[in-house]
């Protein structure tokens, strides 16, 4: 029987249904599966975590874009977790093995846009994923990694951007992403990160990864480990800084990518060997739930800006988000959020698709709102409506309307 949206969905609410209650400890009553009977709590005492966290997306394109389609795809992300000071005594060590298995396919090339509007869709196979040591030092004010990574797990990235089924913004602000020069879930790459908390709000990140022409094939498995002389160096620095204003919580943080990596221009024979990238983010909460503690509004914004419009495809994205914890009567942990991104492209990859036959490209919007119900401390289901105005940037493809639902738990 080939596989349905219909019966994913089914499949997770019958699991949901069934989920054993956790009969020892309450350290694992955010996981559908509990504790396991104790072996779970005995495990995490000896220094082993496990987890496994899937999410899923059934989407619609149901106006406008090429055609209409709808599309199911799921990600499975699970490994273990090493306490290593438990296990051998080495003090503040960890050591991560994780695997991701992807699968189903996205409505993208029925929509046309820039942007996937099925963040979950991007190497659909299995991989090995992390495999990487992390030690900290002084008192955990120093923080090291290294091993089997990518750029993604520590920088460009915020909590609220989790929310959203397009990937113009989730997982990464996305125009960092697309030149080929950060690497991303769930492909890995050789990689370090060094993580100095210079006091209590704020820390600053310095990160070396490598890069190469086929770092996103999925055909290699995560399991490639090999490094070539014409591999390049993406080095990514980044300033945390979360205050209290107002009595409210914020964060903002800035930040640097330099790839040296052979990139072939637009339009042209000419190769650039280093590509410089600028970003940055801010969120505050503006309104607080009276006599809550994290309840209300936030609002946020992004930036992304490279000078290099020769290699860079959208060397500008802005993205305006807002995001409201609690908003619904009785349902604390329910969230409703708003975003909007512009993504502007570069002259010279106009230019080239004119050279090539095609048409002029100017900009793409993305804009989305979605409801996620908590339907447990494990569990959540969020229904979502996209509009995408000029997919492509090219204005030749009519604006998109995209229905969907994400839906996922942990385990």
């Amino acid at each position: 029987m080939k596989n349905t949206p219909f019966l994913h969905c089914l499949l997770f609410a019958s699991v949901l249904a069934s989920a054993p209650v956790s009969g020892g400890t309450d350290r694992f009553d955010s996981r559908l599966s509990g504790d396991w009977r104790g072996l779970r709590d005995r495990m995490a005492d000896g220094g082993i975590n496990a987890f496994a966290y899937y999410n899923a997306i059934v989407a619609s394109n149901v106006s406008g874009g090429r055609r209409g389609d709808t599309s199911y795809a799921g990600d499975l992300f699970a490994g273990f977790e090493f306490d290593l000071e438990k296990l051998t005594g080495w003090d503040d060590a960890t050591f991560t093995v994780s695997g991701i298995d992807r699968h189903g396919r996205s409505i993208d090339a029925a929509v046309g846009g820039q942007y996937s509007v099925m963040q979950l869709v991007g190497g659909q196979t299995t991989f090995l994923y992390g495999v990487h040591l992390e030690k900290k030092f002084n008192d955990e004010r120093l923080s090291l990694k290294l091993g089997r990574m990518t750029a993604t797990d520590d920088f460009v990235g915020s909590p609220l951007y989790s929310y959203s089924l397009n990937n113009a913004v989730d997982g990464q602000i996305r125009a960092v992403l697309f030149d080929g020069v950060m690497t991303s879930y769930p492909f890995p790459v050789w990689g370090g990160r060094l993580q100095m908390n210079l006091n209590s709000n704020s820390e600053l990140k310095v990160g070396v990864f490598q890069i190469s022409k086929d770092m996103f094939d999925p055909g290699k498995h995560g399991l490639d480990f090999s490094i070539s002389g014409d591999d390049g160096v993406s080095i990514f620095t980044q300033y945390d800084w979360h205050p209290e204003l107002a009595g409210k919580p914020a964060h903002f943080f800035v930040g640097m990518n330099n790839a040296f990596l052979d990139l072939d221009g637009f339009n042209t024979t000419e190769v650039t060997h280093h590509m410089v990238r600028f970003y940055g983010h801010g969120d505050v909460q503006v309104y607080r739930e009276p006599g809550t503690v994290d309840e209300g509004l936030t609002l946020f914004a992004t930036l992304a800006y490279t000078s290099h419009d020769d290699v860079a495809i959208i060397p500008v994205q802005s993205t305006f988000g807002a995001h409201y914890k609690g908003l619904l009567p009785g349902r604390p942990d329910d969230r409703t959020m708003f975003f909007a991104t512009y993504g502007g492209f570069s002259n010279a990859y106009s230019a080239q698709q004119v050279a090539l036959g095609g048409n002029a490209v100017d900009y793409e919007m993305v804009l989305e709102l979605g409801h996620r119900v908590q339907l447990s401390r494990s569990a959540y289901f969020q229904p979502d409506i996209q509009f995408i105005k000029r997919p492509g940037g090219t204005g030749q493809i009519d604006d998109a309307l995209v229905l969907g639902v994400q839906f996922g738990a942990s385990f």
